[in-house]
Parts: C-alpha cells; structure tokens; sequence
C-alpha cells in the first residue's frame, strides 16, 4: 500500500469542518428545511462552508497518498476500505432509525431502489435521491479521486501544475459564459469545487517543495477561480471572507502554525469526522422533531441530539470503519504477497 503520513493538524481541522456541518444542519438547515426561522434562535448560519474545508484538505491528502503509492490499484482498494464500510452501515442507521423514528416530514422518504442504488455510492450519477442529504459531497470527492487516479495512472503528475491551471481556467469559463454540454462538463469535472481541491495540491506542494515560490501565486490564482465560481450564485461578503479565511488557516497548517489544534479531543473529532458527517442528518432531524416535542429549549434538543449521532460515529468508526479496513487491507496485501511468491 502507501508510506503513511499523517498530520494530527488535518485530522483536528477534519473534526471542527465536520462540528461545523453538523451544526449548520442542527440550527439553521432544521429550521429552514420546515420553514420555522425565528429570530429567537441561535444558526450556525455558515458551518456548511465546513464542506470547503474538507475539500481543500481531500486535495491535500489525496495527492500526498498518490505521491507516496506505488501502484494506483493500492489507492483504489486505500479509498474503497477507507470509504464504503463505514458507508454502508450509515446507510443502514439511517433508513433503519429514521425509519423508527418517523417524523411526519420524513415518512415515506425512502424505496428499495433508492437504497440500493445508493449501496454504490454513484447514485448522483444515476440521477437517483441521496439516502442522506449529506451524501451529495462524495459524488463530488469519487469524481475528484477518479481524475487524480487517472493523472497518475496515466503518468501525467510531473504535468500536474499544467493539469491544476487548465481545471481552474475551464471552472471560471464555465461559471462565467453560457456553454454547450455545460451541466455535463460542470458535473464530470466537478468545476464548482475544483478550484478548492486544486488549492488543497498546490499547499502540499508548498509544504513539500518550498523552494518553489509558484506555488503561492498558483495557491491565488485558486482562489480567485473560486470566488468567481462562487459569484455566479447569490453570495454575501461574509461568505467570501469565510472562503478567504480557509486558504489562510491553510497557510497556518503548511508554516506549522496550528500546533494549538492538536488537543487529543479534537484529535478523536478527526477520527470520527467521516463517520460523524455520514450519520447525523436523517438522524439528528428526526431526533430533533420528537426532543422538541418535549422541550422547545434549543440548547436541550441540540445538545442531546448531538450526543446521539456522536455515539453513533464512535460506533461506526472503532466497530465497523476501523475492523473492516484492516481487514480488506491486509487481505489484499497476503494476495499481493502470495502473487510475488507465485
């Protein structure tokens, strides 16, 4: 497989993006998905940008795991062990739990079809409804994987700076002019986001490379390709200092400024982030709907809510994520093994 890296900094940013996202989703995506806004209410109004993060840091890692992988199959069956275990059991909590659960609004939401398409993780490219709402990211992070792979593959990384500034070039075409085949192009290439994941790139680049200043003009021009993809939709100043403020903790990671991250609780956070995003939408919705049944208090609702979908992480990551890894690795690594002696 891989030489492992890892950098307990990612892992911490890993579990605040993914605090943020379940946040957003508990305040603000509750309340407005049933229309009851209240100026009452605390909204964690701009977590979702929680999901820019974790795409800045898929750039970083995946390219780093491709840089250190002898073989692109090694990185293949990497994200499929890394990936589907712990997918498919959040698949199964949720159409189970939701199911038990039964709030009005979720009643009904699921079909056999809907379920199995989704087991393959491609259902966006079948045009088939998310089990989770949170789903929609992985379709984009497969078809980011899927491009990379093909760059090493192909043996084309020595190209990569050549790659990155024609994938923004086309991301800021096609936000900005009206262009045939655009929505086909848009999604295959998934030119709204890679203006983040070519940023994640060009900061391991810089962490590893140093000497080569093009990069912090490459790191600009992202961001710039970004804030003009992210024009295009009804965006307030916030919402771009948000997006700035992202490359600049960034900046912090790569010059080893966040070393005060590294406490052991943000730490696990990081551990269960992919879990703790998969599980807690259906879930904490549902949950939500009958805790303020009871108490309207939103701290009470939030706070248990919280609790539930953060034991279920715990649960999916040291039970199902974790065994199943190990286990789908080290198979593929004694077939590996056993071909060589053959």
């Amino acid at each position: 497989m891989s030489k492992r890296i890892r950098y307990q900094e990612l892992d911490c940013l890993r579990g605040l993006a993914a605090i943020a996202v379940v946040l957003f989703h508990f305040t603000f995506g509750y309340d407005n998905g049933l229309h009851i806004l209240s100026e009452d209410k605390f909204y964690f109004r701009y977590g979702n940008f929680g999901v820019y993060l974790f795409f800045i840091i898929s750039g970083f890692v995946i390219f780093m795991t491709l840089e250190n992988t002898a073989k692109v199959k090694d990185f293949i069956i990497s994200r499929f062990s890394r990936l589907y275990p712990a997918y498919w059991a959040a698949i199964f909590l949720s159409v189970t739990i939701t199911s038990l659960l039964a709030a009005p609004f979720q009643k009904g939401i699921f079909t056999l079809k809907q379920i199995l398409v989704n087991l393959t993780m491609f259902q966006h490219w079948f045009k088939v409804k998310d089990v989770d709402g949170a789903f929609w990211t992985l379709a984009i992070e497969l078809a980011f994987y899927f491009i990379m792979a093909l760059v090493f593959f192909l043996g084309k990384q020595k190209q990569i700076i050549f790659i990155c500034i024609s994938w923004l070039l086309l991301s800021v075409v096609f936000a900005v002019f009206e262009i045939p085949l655009e929505k086909y192009i848009t999604a295959i290439l998934i030119l709204k986001f890679a203006p983040l994941f070519i940023a994640g790139i060009f900061f391991y680049l810089i962490k590893h490379r140093p000497k080569n200043k093009v990069y912090h003009l490459l790191i600009l021009f992202s961001l710039l390709s970004e804030l003009v993809v992210f024009y295009q939709v009804d965006s307030s100043l916030i919402e771009y200092l948000i997006i700035i403020s992202l490359y600049v903790v960034f900046y912090l990671f790569i010059y080893n400024y966040l070393g005060f991250l590294t406490h052991k609780i943000l730490v696990f956070f990081g551990t269960i982030s992919y879990s703790l995003y998969l599980i807690h939408e259906n879930i904490g919705y549902g949950v939500i709907y009958w805790l303020k049944k009871i108490n309207d208090n939103q701290f009470f609702y939030i706070s248990i809510t919280f609790c539930i979908v953060f034991l279920l992480a715990v649960f999916i990551t040291f039970c199902i994520e974790k065994p199943a890894m190990r286990y789908f690795r080290n198979y593929y690594n004694k077939r590996k093994e056993a071909h060589i002696i053959y």
